[in-house]
């Protein structure tokens, strides 16, 4: 078994402060790392960062650009479904 290697608080602390921006915790750093949930976020984002900035990294693609309504509109689905034809 691999030995872990205990972060430095200033890695902790520059973790802690990107994921704060990214989801919106207004919580100081002590609080943050007294809840065991987002300590133990913190701490796995010092330990795989290339994991953590690639999912960053690909967060806004998610919702770049989406169709909109009036482009939706033009394929029926259900009369699709219902099997109705424009030829019929």
């Amino acid at each position: 078994m691999v030995a872990a290697i205990e972060p430095t608080e200033q890695q902790l602390r520059d973790a802690c402060e990107r994921m704060a921006r990214r989801f919106r915790w207004a919580d100081s750093f002590e609080t943050v790392m007294e809840d065991a949930c987002r300590s133990r976020l913190v701490r796995l984002a010092v330990a795989h960062p290339s994991a953590a900035g690639l999912a960053a990294a690909r967060a806004p693609r998610l919702f770049a650009r989406r169709l909109p309504a009036t482009a939706l509109s033009l394929f029926d689905r259900k009369r699709a479904a219902s099997g109705e034809r424009d030829d019929d």
